[in-house]
């Protein structure tokens, strides 16, 4: 990792000089933690530097991918060049760009979260310095729970043979350690977790950690863990703590045209200013011709889940690209999910997501929200229907998404009303996969639940991997960067797909 540390400290010294003259300038590869130590503000520069480098287009843009597009909710509408391609049909290669872009953002982000611990130290009295303490022990255990989830086996799938990522927890740059299991990847998240929220006593907006996203995350993690009681007791410190609420049913179409400040259920996201937005480099590139590219569209299972109940709200979150007549109108045509007719790419109707772009009204700029409130009630629904006798609590945490995205009486669940299901579990992964669509969580919550990713609905014109991934394939693991192994000898490559 000396490139990636090389490549830190030169970014970290730009951060660290800015408005300071007095400072004695040191060569890049020579700064340390001492050159912080007893500086509140260039420890306050070196954490906000930390906080950017999620905002990387290496971090933000490739962990969507690489999360987002396994996932049974889009379409790619054909083939290209772009590495996107190996997560998108299950082919991955040890020099997709990607995975070593993100891996190596992740790291040098890491490490930089390390220079500031090791600066502030342990026990710092300073009220300052614990919530810096606390805000950077939240984005390690951040940047690490990615990492753990994209390169290592799903926690259930047997966290304690399986191996995960490094564990990065100092600034030793000459260390080249193996990769641990998941499970203790994920135990040394959740103890950064749990120290952050006892430290951090600021309440910050959710462009920054406070005790709440460091709760929130604890909560999915113990969910991911199979901990559901710990995942309850989590998710109900968010909930009951007061400081968020469900956007009202009215505005929900635009929740993610808000900036986080704006946004009352944002629990965090990652910040991006209006002179920060990538245009066709940023999430929202692929998935609306709206300043973008356009060739990523909402998949047909779950546009049929979908319009089982055409006013819910969230049908608002798609926005399809009508084909209109001589007149201007929309041509009618029942084969589409929208009645009217939808133009096509290479056969795949064009069905538009909205979520990430149009904040402040500008194409393409958005701030992905990484955690929300109405997650924390699907966390906590899906551990109670995993709770024997809990099941109706769970389809009352259900209900009140439902609430929320305009739906009522007959249309909300009850143990008397399943509306066919035969599990609450399917009724809980269903309802998350309406609500957190395009988040970066159905992959993942279908692999750790031992479902599979039926990809039939490809066209054969767009499609080139199995049409059916199971949870036991080794496919579902994006594989390490073969630079970073040569890097690292000690770096175990995971099984080929």
């Amino acid at each position: 990792m000396k490139t990636a540390r090389n490549y830190f400290l030169i970014c970290s010294l730009l951060v660290f000089l800015v408005g300071c003259d007095d400072l004695e300038y040191s060569p890049a590869n020579e700064i340390t933690s001492d050159l912080l130590r007893g500086s509140p503000e260039l420890l306050q520069n070196a954490t906000t530097g930390n906080y950017s480098r999620l905002k990387e287009a290496g971090y933000t843009r490739h962990i969507h991918t690489m999360q987002e597009y396994m996932s049974d909710d889009i379409i790619l509408s054909g083939f290209t060049s772009d590495h996107l391609m190996f997560s998108f049909n299950f082919q991955h290669i040890p020099t997709a760009a990607p995975a070593l872009a993100f891996w190596r953002q992740a790291y040098w982000g890491i490490y930089g979260t390390n220079v500031v611990l090791e600066a502030i130290g342990d026990n710092p009295t300073s009220p300052t310095m614990r919530q810096m303490r606390g805000e950077n022990l939240f984005l390690r255990a951040f940047m690490h729970f990615d990492l753990v989830r994209v390169f290592g086996r799903p926690y259930s799938h047997g966290a304690e043979t399986h191996m995960g990522v490094m564990i990065r927890n100092n600034t030793d740059v000459n260390a080249l350690p193996p990769r641990a299991t998941v499970k203790e990847v994920y135990d040394f998240i959740l103890n950064d977790l749990l120290l952050a929220g006892e430290l951090m006593t600021e309440n910050k907006s959710s462009s920054f950690a406070t005790k709440e996203a460091a709760w929130a995350l604890a909560a999915r993690v113990y969910l991911f863990m199979g901990n559901n009681p710990k995942a309850i007791e989590f998710a109900d410190r968010v909930i009951n703590s007061g400081r968020y609420s469900l956007v009202a049913t009215a505005a929900l179409h635009s929740y993610f045209t808000l900036t986080p400040e704006q946004n009352t259920e944002t629990i965090f996201a990652i910040r991006h200013l209006a002179t920060e937005n990538r245009g066709t480099g940023s999430i929202g590139s692929m998935y609306h011709a709206d300043g973008g590219w356009g060739e990523i569209y909402a998949s047909l299972p779950y546009r049929l889940l979908l319009n089982r109940f055409p006013h819910d709200q969230r049908n608002r979150w798609i926005v399809p690209d009508f084909e209109l007549d001589a007149l201007g109108n929309r041509i009618p045509d029942p084969t589409e999910t929208a009645g009217f007719r939808v133009r096509k790419r290479n056969g795949v109707s064009r069905y538009y997501n909205i979520k990430y772009t149009r904040q402040e009204d500008i194409r393409m700029l958005s701030s992905p929200v990484r955690i929300r409130l109405a997650e924390m009630y699907l966390i906590k629904a899906e551990a109670l229907a995993k709770t024997p006798g809990r099941e109706a609590e769970a389809l009352d945490m259900v209900n009140i998404i439902r609430t929320r995205a305009g739906l009522s009486g007959s249309e909300l669940f009850s143990l008397t009303n399943m509306q066919g299901y035969t599990s609450v579990l399917d009724v809980v992964l269903d309802e998350k996969r309406l609500e957190l669509v395009w988040e970066g969580h159905r992959a993942h919550d279908l692999f750790r639940n031992n479902r599979s990713i039926d990809r039939n609905y490809a066209v054969d014109e767009v499609w080139a991997g199995p049409r059916l991934i199971p949870h036991t394939s080794n496919a579902i693991v994006h594989l390490i960067p073969e630079d970073e192994m040569t890097l690292n000898p000690n770096l175990v490559q995971n099984p080929l797909p």
